[in-house]
């Protein structure tokens, strides 16, 4: 299934655990219309690609996104926690999955649906963190290797033709001066919609090979072991009743999908509001900002506190 009917699945179980339904009737719907999950939904991603029996195919997926081969190739993993604490001054921060390689380099994926204006910034800011619990034990500064892996359902260069891109410290003469940490990005919307049918990397063949999945595309015959391993991972009915209440009560997606929209139609509203203040006088512009927040759907409580900021705003 897709990202949209996945959030609906969980809507509605949520909905009928709330109101007494049988949810395993409800639960059981969905299994007879769709035969996979929606493989990068955060969660779905962290049971399929970090369940204990599919370390090989994660290793697998890893080596085909960082295009490691021979020697260089990741051999063995190892799940860590993917939280990193914070302090008294940084808050914590927990990442979809985090690996270690047989050297003890770390890997961490994060999966991003939304390329809001802040994504960079927790981009680095995550890098940050996990760079601190890569050091080696009782050295001063040595640190180990580190790769972090964005998957984008959006363009971050949007200019390029290229949907995988390699970042690192480099020179204004393009030297590399820090090699240790990566970051790597997938673009994986730009992929899908792209013209990369000559495209026949194993990076290539797996993002191909999730997105006959999102799509409820049974392959039958399928050359590539780790990917048989993915087909079967993702089936719906691998997730059972009680991992799906606890994700239908979170719904992590659909409440970031709201926190979204509700910073989106404050600020539209804002903009709208002002537009009119200008031409009218500030009074009528600051209700006609009230009123289009109001149309838009956003909460009564943000609404009186962008009321109380307009009269602030003299």
């Amino acid at each position: 299934m897709n990202r949209s009917q996945y959030a609906e699945m969980l809507k509605d179980i949520h909905e009928t655990r709330t109101s007494g339904g049988d949810v395993a009737a409800c639960i059981n719907k969905y299994r007879e219309k769709y035969r996979y999950v929606y493989v990068y939904n955060d969660a779905c991603f962290k049971k399929i690609f970090g369940a204990l029996g599919n370390k090989p195919m994660a290793a697998s997926f890893l080596n085909a996104v960082l295009k490691l081969e021979g020697g260089d190739c990741i051999r063995s993993l190892d799940f860590v926690d993917p939280e990193v604490p914070g302090g008294p001054y940084v808050k914590s921060v927990t990442s979809d999955l985090v690996a270690e390689n047989q050297d003890k380099n770390r890997i961490v994926i994060e999966v991003q649906h939304r390329g809001d204006s802040e994504f960079k910034d927790r981009l680095v800011f995550y890098t940050a963190c996990h760079t601190l619990q890569n050091k080696v034990p009782g050295e001063a500064y040595e640190l180990r290797q580190m790769d972090f892996i964005a998957l984008q359902m959006f363009d971050t260069y949007q200019d390029s033709k290229s949907y995988r891109h390699c970042v690192q410290l480099k020179n204004q003469d393009n030297e590399l001066f820090f090699g240790k940490h990566r970051l790597t990005i997938v673009e994986v919307d730009k992929f899908l919609k792209g013209k990369y049918d000559a495209d026949e990397s194993r990076l290539a063949n797996w993002l191909r090979a999730i997105d006959r999945i999102n799509n409820e595309e049974l392959v039958e015959e399928v050359d590539d072991p780790y990917l048989k391993v993915l087909q079967n991972a993702a089936k719906l009915c691998n997730f059972d009743m009680g991992y799906l209440l606890t994700e239908a009560r979170n719904m992590t997606d659909r409440a970031y999908e709201r926190s979204m929209d509700r910073k989106e139609a404050r600020a539209e509203g804002l903009a709208e509001g002002r537009a009119e203040g200008r031409s009218e006088g500030r009074s009528e512009g600051r209700q006609a900002t009230l009123d289009v927040m109001r149309k838009l759907g956003v909460p009564e409580e943000k609404i009186r506190e962008a009321e109380a900021m307009l009269k602030a705003d003299v």
